[in-house]
């Protein structure tokens, strides 16, 4: 009786374990896209959900995400619905009312704007892992 018991803590145990490894697995996000990567090859992205990294900053009325090394803008439209969700009203609140550039991961829908300064555009669904960047970073 011994050995049996033995042998189902066993197979419970294992269980458990290969259940913690699925799920952690699952839980790990893909990096982020770069910018240049979803510029340089648009056609293949529009209309699809992309996870970017960039720096993110307001001008005027238009906030866009940019990244340095191709020099790629895309422009951030974040819808008032979505202003409920917590990360994309604290996301907004920082990079828009209180004028700070953030290095950001955002994750939304990438489309065609059909304006010729800035032809791309994503609707952001969800914001995470920002860092608000000091003032003297690029100005």
């Amino acid at each position: 009786m011994n050995a049996v018991t033995f042998v189902r803590a066993t197979g419970v145990a294992l269980s458990l374990l290969l259940a913690a490894g699925t799920a952690a697995a699952r839980s790990d996000d893909p990096p982020p896209d770069t910018i240049c990567t979803v510029l340089g090859t648009a056609a293949r992205y529009l209309d699809t959900t992309v996870t970017v990294r960039g720096v993110a900053a307001t001008e005027g009325k238009v906030t866009t995400l940019t990244d340095t090394q191709c020099k790629g803008t895309v422009s951030l439209s974040m819808d008032d619905d979505l202003g409920r969700k917590r990360d994309v009203a604290s996301f907004r609140r920082t990079v828009t009312e209180k004028g700070v550039r953030a290095d950001a991961t955002v994750f939304g829908r990438f489309k065609a704007t059909g304006d010729a300064h800035a032809p791309y555009a994503i609707d952001v669904y969800s914001v995470r892992d920002v860092n608000e960047l000091p003032a003297a970073e690029g100005g």
